[in-house]
């Protein structure tokens, strides 16, 4: 076999493992709703002594990455201390990554979805 058309298969077969694999490793994303419909602060660790980071519009889809346990807190779907840790564009443009309570995301569950924080 040649060695240009050896190069090209096994290119392919990368290609084929990357895009294969990728889909594990895609990013759920699910929808911050309070109860008032006012909007919800972004903190900057898991839990309500951390300094706020930004507030999101109720309603608005995140990109969900992982979870942490943190302060508990009530809120619309609950009462939890799990904190999501979530990715949201600030009025400038720049890309935050934070927490929101869990007790404000739906994820359709009561409990983790994601992998933990390290």
């Amino acid at each position: 076999m040649g060695k240009l058309k050896m190069i090209g298969m096994v290119s392919v077969m990368m290609a084929s493992l990357f895009f294969s694999s990728s889909n594990a490793l895609a990013v759920q994303h699910y929808t911050i709703s309070t109860n008032s419909g006012v909007p919800l602060n972004m903190r900057s660790g898991p839990g309500t002594n951390y300094p706020i980071m930004l507030s999101i519009p109720s309603g608005s889809s995140v990109p969900y990455y992982c979870y942490a346990r943190g302060t508990t807190v009530t809120g619309k779907y609950g009462t939890s201390n799990i904190w999501d840790q979530i990715q949201w564009e600030d009025s400038r443009g720049v890309m935050n990554i934070g927490y929101v309570s869990d007790t404000y995301v739906y994820t359709g569950s009561d409990g983790p979805v994601g992998v933990r924080c390290d």
